[in-house]
């Protein structure tokens, strides 16, 4: 697996290393995660969702196999940091989203390359499942212990904007609706899903920080051992209670093991969060994801 794993991974090194290229416009990169996160990622979102047919039985167990672990390892989360009162409000925003936010890019890039179509269809379901989920958890958060605004109103009016909740959510409306996507628009939204996973990966390269000032080792380690394994383990668990299907199981622990949001990054800049922290386990999280999704991926067998 690790030979799907290193293509895009270097795709994120370079994008890395294009950052810090002097000859690189300083506005090429803030141009690219704005047109990334709100008009090339949403289309893909949207014609991915739009698009999917899987058995009503598999995407019930999908959603169950996704949606249990992320909410039992946010509530862990919950009771750890009130045991931790000295922790600062906008930290702890961060070691949420680090927890529980997966990387989508790097998810659908290594999906397509490395199971065969109606895996990667899953894939594609359990993202659209949980995105919205784990995104209102991150909003909730930010607002919650962050600069935003906490109020009701104000979690709502974060909510509504956000165009990874609207995208997902408006593909499988439309995909209930049981229309015909129109050839025109199908294709110019192929054309920006197409840029999306590359500017994607490129960005999240363009994101790594590996300042030595920005490292707090037991929030970074601690974080990244709940995402990278502790989610995985879950969502095998909570598979084999269901006796899910392999193909729902491998989906599901597949994403359970995606490392932590590289545009978690933005939102805790955008919204008050602690953005050098989340800088730091989107960067190292993305790194780690070489050795530990391989790894994730033997859980299956390993707990049958």
């Amino acid at each position: 697996m690790l030979t799907y794993v290193t293509p895009v991974l270097a795709i994120v090194l370079l994008g890395a290393a294009l950052r810090r290229m002097r000859s690189v416009p300083d506005g090429l990169f803030p141009a690219m995660e704005w047109f990334s996160f709100y008009v090339a990622f949403p289309a893909l979102l949207f014609v991915g969702a739009a698009r999917l047919k899987l058995s009503a039985a598999d995407a019930l167990d999908l959603s169950l196999a996704a949606l249990l672990p992320t909410l039992l390892l946010t509530a862990v989360v919950l009771l750890a940091l009130r045991a931790a009162p000295r922790l600062p409000g906008p930290s702890r925003s961060s070691v949420v989203q680090g927890a529980v936010r997966p990387s989508s890019y790097f998810g659908l890039a290594v999906a397509a390359l490395l199971f065969p179509p109606e895996t990667t269809a899953m894939v594609m379901l359990v993202l659209a499942i949980c995105l919205p989920v784990v995104n209102v958890i991150a909003v909730v958060a930010l607002a919650w212990w962050g600069s935003g605004d906490a109020s009701a109103r104000g979690i709502a009016r974060a909510l509504a904007r956000n165009p990874i909740i609207l995208a997902t959510l408006a593909g499988l409306l439309f995909n209930l609706s049981g229309l015909p996507l129109p050839v025109p628009l199908a294709a110019a939204l192929d054309i920006l899903a197409d840029a999306a996973l590359a500017l994607g990966l490129l960005c999240v390269g363009g994101g790594l920080q590996f300042q030595r000032d920005h490292l707090r080792p037991v929030l970074l380690g601690a974080t990244s051992a709940l995402k990278l394994l502790a989610l995985p383990v879950l969502a095998v668990l909570v598979c084999r209670w269901l006796d899910a299907s392999a193909p729902v199981t491998t989906a599901a622990c597949f994403y359970a093991a995606l490392p932590t949001a590289s545009n978690a990054y933005i939102m805790a800049r955008q919204m008050g969060g602690d953005a050098p922290l989340m800088a730091s386990l989107v960067t190292w999280q993305t790194l780690l994801a070489a050795a530990t999704v391989p790894l994730a991926m033997q859980l299956p067998r390993c707990l049958a």
